[in-house]
């Protein structure tokens, strides 16, 4: 047989495919994948997939346009969840075939009644399953999941980094990129524990290597700040690893921080929720923590430039007190002299002072004795109308040596009487 075109082949296969299918409208039964919805057109672009067990072993595109999408509105309202990845659903369908984008089923219909899928049923298994076998490791906070993982601490300077992923990801190379190419010259101590992350048959080799961090851990005696998970992002299907039960365990019951980044806006896994901080891509990841290495380095800065300025203005301060300290020492021997010279010169006038202060004090002293003489002298006695006896010039001052008839004179202020005693009667002062 002759070779022919590629395009010839595809136009017998689309002539093909019409003749054998555009008269039938077949309902498939299938879980929903790698889903978008473009509200602008009101057009919903998805995969059908079906899987045997946990092998994939059907894929084929899907597409639902105006009228198909006005029939997954009532499958929302209806079913009272929203046409997302994970769900299993019951659609019809029919079969078309183009030359450039290939193979294509469009959605006429959705039955209602076909709910959960078995995507969505696994991940609540597996919910289940860590609550129950694992309390201590994974519990409910409110309507949250919580686990150890996310109560430990995560440092505040992030530099010894586990970065668990497969080396020959983009996800791997973005991150690493992101790392060392910072623009702040930080540099981290990366340890690579490679593994594959895609495929939920590698989900035990997986937690395998997430134990073999802890063990390296401990053999080295270093503890890591954090343990990276990275991977590119990708259609559900392609990151049901992270939806299993050794994967997630391992992931909450990990001694170290753990941040994932193993998926792009859309998509979410269970390791999200029970790892220490989730994060979309692992550029997010890269930026996340030179963001938190650079907040330190900036508060060091700031505190620097604190401590700086304090030690500035101190050093300012201290010198104007020694300047007026100064001016002060330099001023004192003038002022003291002055002082002193004050001194001198009061001393001076004091001491000049002194003789005539001291005369004028003994006189008065005198005049004060001289009044007080005066004051007593037997004259003024007599001047206030007392008399004194007085006998043989001696004055008298008791009656004891007395006798009737004896003979004494009285003396008055103008006057000498000459008197004789007759008579004598004890005086006692009353």
């Amino acid at each position: 047989m002759s070779p022919i075109a590629l395009s010839e082949l595809s136009l017998l296969l689309q002539e093909t495919i019409r003749r054998r299918f555009s008269a039938t409208r077949y309902w498939v039964i299938a879980e929903i994948s790698n889903h978008s919805y473009y509200p602008q057109k009101g057009f919903h672009y998805f995969e059908l997939v079906e899987k045997s067990g946990t092998q994939l072993i059907a894929k084929i595109a899907a597409v639902a346009w105006t009228a198909g999408a006005g029939r997954i509105r009532v499958f929302e309202q209806l079913t009272r969840q929203s046409f997302r990845n994970g769900i299993g659903v019951c659609v019809e369908v029919t079969v078309d075939f183009h030359p450039v984008y290939g193979l294509k089923l469009t959605l006429t219909d959705i039955d209602a009644a076909h709910t959960l899928g078995r995507l969505e049923l696994a991940r609540q298994a597996v919910f289940a399953a860590l609550l129950n076998d694992s309390p201590d490791m994974v519990w409910k906070d409110g309507d949250l999941l919580a686990s150890f993982n996310q109560q430990l601490d995560l440092p505040i300077v992030v530099q010894r980094i586990a970065l668990v992923g497969s080396l020959q990801s983009a996800g791997y190379a973005d991150f690493l990129h992101s790392l060392t190419e910072n623009p702040f010259g930080f540099r981290f101590k990366v340890d690579p524990f490679p593994v594959l992350v895609q495929g939920e048959e590698n989900a035990a080799a997986f937690a395998g290597v997430m134990a073999t961090v802890a063990e390296q851990a401990l053999r080295s005696k270093v503890d890591y700040d954090a343990v990276v998970i990275v991977r590119g992002g990708g259609a559900d299907t392609d990151l049901l690893l992270f939806d299993q039960l050794p994967a997630a365990l391992a992931i909450a019951s990990c001694p170290f921080p753990v941040i994932t980044g193993i998926g792009h806006l859309k998509n979410e896994s269970i390791a999200d929720l029970v790892a220490h901080t989730a994060l979309k891509t692992p550029t997010q990841v890269a930026e996340f923590l030179v963001q938190r290495n650079r907040e330190f380095e900036t508060s060091l800065v700031a505190l620097q430039s604190a401590i700086a300025t304090s030690v500035r203005q101190n050093l300012l301060s201290r010198k104007h007190t020694l300047e007026r300290l100064g001016a002060s020492i330099a001023a004192r021997p003038g002022l003291l002299l002055l002082n002193k010279k004050h001194n001198l010169q009061h001393i001076a006038r004091e001491i000049l002072a002194a003789p005539v202060s001291f005369l004028q004090r003994r006189q008065q002293a005198i005049n004060e004795i001289r009044r007080l003489c005066h004051i007593a002298s037997p004259e003024r006695t007599l001047e206030r109308g007392f008399a004194w006896l007085e006998q043989d010039g001696k004055i008298i001052t008791s009656a004891d040596g007395l006798t009737n008839g004896d003979n004494f004179d009285v003396r008055l202020k103008d006057a000498l009487l000459k008197t004789t005693l007759i008579q004598k009667t004890a005086y006692h002062g009353k």
